[in-house]
């Protein structure tokens, strides 16, 4: 039987745990700072994510294309992220 030595995990997590990336800034893929994510909206009946609720500061006009605002919260098609990194990029 041969010895064998554990490599150690060279791979970078792809997952993000929630308590992560809530309040991470959300910004647009044109470098526009939207706000601060603060919500997942997730449908009862798939399991699946379909929108994110960003918080926006008041008296902000941000507009986003297929984007929902609710009082501070902009609502954001899940569809719409390219990337979660140090920041959550949205297409505009």
């Amino acid at each position: 039987m041969e010895n064998t030595v554990a490599k150690p995990n060279t791979h970078r997590r792809e997952e993000k745990l929630w308590s992560e990336i809530k309040s991470y800034q959300v910004a647009t893929n044109n470098a526009r700072i939207l706000g601060v994510l603060d919500e997942l909206i997730i449908n009862e009946k798939t399991g699946k994510i379909v929108d994110i609720a960003v918080k926006v500061e008041a008296g902000r006009n941000i507009h986003v294309k297929g984007a929902k605002r609710r009082g501070d919260l902009l609502l954001i098609p899940f569809t719409k992220i390219e990337k979660v990194g140090e920041f959550i990029i949205v297409t505009e």
